[in-house]
């Protein structure tokens, strides 16, 4: 048995597959999420008092976990990869911790020097357009790097910040603001943001006032009670907290003017949008640059000829970095793979990259799977259609239903069903009014751009919305890419409700007698951020040919 580490396991998806081959032993894991930290125990190391459950791999000590296992073979896991240099003005991602989490990644395997290591989802290390930012935090270690001779060359690139400008703060003496007295507090800054993103929304603007600017009005005046704010945050928060003080809605929405002084809340408060996106903006604009010196950026701001904010800085590609890590122990290979491949019931495409190490394997190059001859992909029909009969339930916790044992079953539901005895997670989100009358014009394999334009006017913006929204799955074909269905709220092939939990996790190849744990929309977003087991287990399969 090859005893196996899964790092940033989630809900256990790759570690399932690893462990249906029964040539993978489990015995340690890190996750952070405590519900899918739950769902991974409950099925997966149940009865397991020798497992390493991590609760957070920054500064873990890898190399005497190694020691007290007897040693770890395999190193597998998807760390977490959005946040990565892409220097534009409309979307900078700056180096956060979750960029970090991929040093971790390989700081274990440098530290463990397993056998093999598989990581999942990381596209980033195919091409140089994924990069770290310099940083005061591991700038000797890279600059080691390169004086043992490894290639890790370096680009200058440049974040835009901001081109607007605020009362009081200099941009030729930013590092020196005490940013201090123009920051508000989260959640006020989340209560006007979102007021600021519903003006104009004929729908969502009104209920907003109604619920929130009493509370909006309270957090304004602790926070000015609380704060030494500069002059200008005073003045703006103040003349926010004036307009929605200066209409009082009844209590009872009955009462004949309840309207009349709803609407003119909605046009008082809609003139003072620019007053609201100022302080908005300037929030934004702080929790950047505090961004940039938390995570230790190595460079120097400067405004530009457009006047904008910036900040320039060098950086250099993850994947130069990942081969100069490794010094040169491993032979790698990177590529995107199918679900469908493996005889998962969905178009799921995963970047893998498998790296073996040299003393094991000494040949120029590996071969990742490839999508097999005369493949055949279970539909969504096959996967999920028998439970169609079972009644489903609205909370997270659901009483389990023992088959019935009548329906008729294609293989994949017999594999799906195998060492169960019920349904689990059988649970899904209850439909609005509004909701059910979409799910009712919406056929098979179509979205919410199939509607009328009449059943989409509480949407701004229906063009905009996303082809995953309101998707009825089509039974006679795979399923795309599961995400956190409940979300998207994509339809049942057949029945007017949404898809549920376990409906969700067949789509991903679960097997039954896996059970999650958490919150409903914990449960969603564990399935949707799963790797399939069925993909897993082929994966496995492959890395067994080298070791």
């Amino acid at each position: 048995m090859l005893k196996t580490i899964d790092l940033f396991a989630g809900a256990g998806g790759l570690s399932l597959g690893f462990k249906m081959t029964g040539q993978f032993e489990l015995v340690a894991a890190a996750e952070i999420n405590e519900n899918a930290k739950a769902t991974y125990k409950k099925n997966l190391v149940k009865d397991n008092d020798n497992f390493t459950f991590i609760d957070n791999v920054v500064g873990y000590d890898f190399s005497q976990l190694n020691e007290d296992v007897g040693g770890i073979d395999i190193v597998i896991g998807g760390p977490p990869c959005q946040g990565f240099s892409n220097a534009n003005r409309q979307k900078n991602h700056l180096i956060s911790m979750n960029n970090g989490l991929v040093k971790e990644y390989f700081r274990a395997i440098k530290e463990i020097k397993p056998k093999a290591f598989v990581m999942e989802n990381v596209s980033m290390l195919r091409s140089d357009t994924h990069r770290f930012y310099e940083s005061t935090k591991d700038n000797e270690e890279i600059e080691a790097l390169i004086d043992a001779g490894f290639e890790i060359p370096k680009r200058e690139d440049i974040l835009y910040i901001t081109n607007r400008q605020y009362d009081n703060i200099d941009f030729k003496e930013i590092e020196t603001v005490d940013f201090s007295r123009f920051t508000i507090p989260k959640d006020l800054l989340q209560l006007l943001s979102v007021l600021g993103k519903n003006i104009g929304n004929k729908k969502r603007f009104p209920i907003y006032l109604e619920k929130h600017s009493v509370e909006i009005v309270k957090q304004i005046d602790d926070a000015l009670n609380a704060g030494l704010y500069d002059e200008t945050i005073v003045e703006h928060l103040e003349k926010i907290k004036n307009v929605l003080s200066s209409i009082t809605l009844p209590n009872n929405k009955e009462e004949s003017d309840y309207k009349n002084k709803l609407t003119e809340l909605m046009l008082q408060v809609s003139k003072q949008e620019e007053t609201i996106q100022y302080i908005v903006s300037l929030q934004k604009m702080i929790e950047t640059i505090e961004e940039i010196t938390s995570n230790g950026l190595i460079g120097q701001y400067l405004v530009d000829d457009e006047g904008y904010l910036i900040y320039k800085v060098s950086s250099y590609s993850v994947n130069d970095y990942v081969n100069a890590i490794l010094g040169g122990e491993y032979i790698q290979k990177g590529d995107t793979v199918n679900a469908e491949w493996f005889g998962v019931p969905q178009e799921r495409r995963r970047h893998i990259v498998i790296g073996i190490r040299k003393d094991l394997y000494n040949e120029v190059d590996i071969e990742l799977p490839k999508a097999p001859e005369n493949l055949v992909i279970p539909t969504v029909g096959e996967a999920i259609m028998d439970l169609a009969g079972y009644e489903v339930g609205y909370n997270k916790e659901y009483e389990e239903v023992a088959y019935l044992g009548e329906e008729v079953l294609s293989d994949f539901a017999k594999k799906m069903r195998e060492g169960s005895f019920s349904v689990k997670n059988h649970i899904t989100t209850k439909t609005t009014k509004t909701a059910l009358e979409r799910f009712k014009q919406i056929q098979p394999g179509k979205n919410f751009h199939s509607l009328s334009k009449e059943m989409k006017s509480t949407y701004s913006k229906p063009e905009r919305t996303q082809n995953t929204i309101y998707l009825r799955l089509n039974p006679d074909a795979p399923s795309g890419t599961v995400v956190n269905v409940r979300k998207s709220m994509w339809i049942h092939p057949t029945l007017d409700r949404a898809v549920t939990v376990r409906e969700a996790a067949r789509l991903q190849s679960f097997p039954d007698d896996f059970e999650f744990s958490g919150t409903k929309d914990s449960q969603f977003q564990q399935v949707g951020n799963a790797v399939p087991p069925l993909l897993a287990k082929g994966i496995a399969e492959h890395v067994l040919k080298y070791v």
